[in-house]
């Protein structure tokens, strides 16, 4: 097969937008039969028929409509290598905007930036640590490029505009310093941990309570005695290992102070798959990211695949 030629698939997609020689030919700029022998030649160069003539103008075939879509994507994507090359080649700044929950901020974001560091790319990056729904409203305002957070209880089906692809699930319970009450008990109730301060990193309960999976299935809410909520696992890490507090974390972020000794796990009564978190990479439909963003996104996804 022949190399394609981008300017015969731009042909293609104005007659098809069109609908029309006549018309095409005119917003081309070119004459009728100058495109009619473009057109030709693309149907040569593919082996199919893309058009077929009609009383009123032409029409897609079947093989048409692919080419047309496939056609669109790849004039798509070079313009944007083009865009992203020029930056390039000026030394133009990029700028790359993207948002993490705090769980996923605290497992793999410093490594990242250092890694990025030590490319020595030339672009500004700015990056958010907020809840879900404060990302998304971030994403959808287009203030960030992508978002990577916990989406159990997401439904992209209300918002038409974004796509979602899943990337890990991560397995989660209570922890509490050594030595806690909790600490010495088998098959704790919701009850007894929940008689207890409850920490929780900001994006692990948009509704609070309700999106906290890890728990039984019985549908009497306990009364809970407080709930902290703060961003930073960091800070409630150490408040855990000094306090009586009991900390609601996915266990990649306390896997060290587990290995020390510092934080147990809570034997805690779970069944299935209730004590699983659903991380995901949620971007804008028919978005066009530049080049920085695109590697920045996938390495990122990669890092958290491999966990």
């Amino acid at each position: 097969m022949k190399t394609l030629n981008l300017q015969k698939l731009l042909h293609a997609l104005i007659i098809a937008e069109e609908c029309s020689l006549v018309a095409a030919s005119k917003k081309l700029h070119i004459t009728q039969s100058a495109l009619t022998r473009s057109i030709k030649s693309l149907e040569e160069d593919l082996g199919l028929q893309i058009f077929r003539r009609k009383s009123t103008g032409v029409e897609l075939t079947s093989e048409g409509e692919m080419v047309i879509a496939r056609a669109r994507e790849l004039l798509e994507q070079a313009g944007q290598l083009q865009a992203d090359s020029r930056a390039l080649s000026s030394g133009a700044r990029s700028i790359v905007a993207f948002g993490l929950d705090p769980i996923i901020a605290h497992h793999v974001l410093a490594e990242q930036l250092k890694g990025m560091i030590a490319e020595s790319r030339l672009m500004q990056v700015q990056v958010k640590v907020e809840s879900r729904s404060a990302l998304l409203s971030l994403l959808l305002n287009e203030s960030i490029d992508f978002f990577i957070a916990d989406i159990n209880d997401f439904k992209p089906v209300d918002v038409k505009d974004i796509q979602v692809e899943i990337l890990l699930q991560l397995r989660g319970s209570f922890y509490v310093r050594n030595g806690h009450p909790l600490s010495l008990r088998k098959d704790v109730s919701r009850t007894e941990i929940y008689s207890y301060p409850i920490l929780t990193p900001s994006n692990v309960h948009e509704n609070t309570w309700e999106e906290l999976r890890w728990h039984s299935s019985n549908s009497d809410e306990p009364e809970r005695k407080q709930q902290l909520i703060c961003p930073d696992i960091h800070v409630l890490k150490t408040v855990t290992i000094n306090s009586d507090a009991v900390f609601a974390s996915s266990d990649i972020n306390v896997q060290r102070e587990c290995e020390a000794g510092q934080l147990l796990r809570v034997d805690h009564r779970v069944s299935g798959d209730e004590d699983l978190r659903t991380i995901g990479l949620v971007t804008l439909k028919d978005c066009n990211l530049g080049i920085h963003a695109k590697d920045i996104m996938r390495s990122f996804a990669d890092s958290l695949c491999e966990i």
